[in-house]
């Protein structure tokens, strides 16, 4: 009996031994081989820089709208007697040194006046007031970068004014202005490309004019004929301005090019 036992365990072991062996020798399973790594796409290339001007590129060969200026039509000699037409107008450049700019100023008041007392009510016209101003102007600009150019700008302007008082049971008054000055402006013009809007740009500049101004006033005689007279200035001045904020009003002015 112990015989047989000793045989059955000595086959056992004959057969398990070679297996476990084979396993010890085989090692661990192999492994699963690993992912390449992952690299982000490269940027794309920035696109250059364009080397053109704001004026060559938005204003050359564009229609732009805008303020040409203040325009004070005067009435007569009277300190501050004048009518405020302000001109607005396009400019246009015919290439990248020379342009065109032309502007309109028109001015129109008139009314009435009604007094009722009981039954009797009077009406009395107040003062009526026509102005009119033209102005042209040849932009030329000596320099431009980036955002910004040099110019001086020939201009013209001539301006025409009348006022026409009636007075109930009295003498009517009229007043005539007649206004022309030439000269040029020098400064520079700013585009807002840095802001990224280019198609605005921002005109400041100062002048030499010579101006000539002409008035004349007439009073209708309750008995028939006019009593009138007339008075010419002619001068030759910068643009300057009773006030210090002036100089914004009149040198400096906004410009869209479309």
């Amino acid at each position: 009996m112990r015989t047989t036992l000793s045989l059955v365990t000595g086959i056992a072991l004959a057969l398990v031994a070679p297996t476990a062996l084979a396993q010890t020798q085989a090692g661990p399973p192999p492994m699963a081989p690993a992912a390449p790594p992952q690299y982000a796409p490269a940027p794309a290339p920035a696109a250059p820089e364009d080397p053109r001007s704001d004026h060559e590129r938005y204003a050359v060969g564009h229609l732009a709208v805008g303020y040409m200026g203040f325009m004070n039509i005067p009435l007569d000699n009277a300190p501050g007697n004048y009518l405020q037409a302000p001109a607005a107008g396009v400019r246009y450049w015919l290439n990248d040194r020379m342009g065109i700019d032309a502007g309109i100023g028109l001015a129109f008041t008139s009314g009435s006046t009604k007094n009722t007392n009981g039954n009797q009510t009077t009406t009395t016209d107040d003062p009526s007031q026509l102005g009119l101003a033209l102005h042209g102007g040849v932009p030329l600009a000596l320099a431009h970068y980036k955002h910004y150019k040099f110019l001086i700008v020939p201009e013209a302007n001539i301006a025409l004014a009348h006022s026409n008082e009636k007075v109930a049971g009295a003498n009517d008054i009229s007043h005539n202005g007649f206004h022309f000055d030439i000269g040029a402006r020098v400064g520079a013009e700013i585009h807002f490309g840095f802001m990224g809007v280019p198609q605005l740009s921002l005109q400041a500049s100062l002048g030499l004019l010579l101006k000539y101004d002409h008035w004349s006033q007439s009073t209708d005689l309750a008995g028939g004929g006019k009593v009138s007279g007339s008075i010419n200035k002619t001068s030759l001045a910068t643009t300057a301005y009773n006030n210090p904020w002036d100089i914004f009003a009149g040198n400096i002015f906004a410009l869209y090019y479309f």
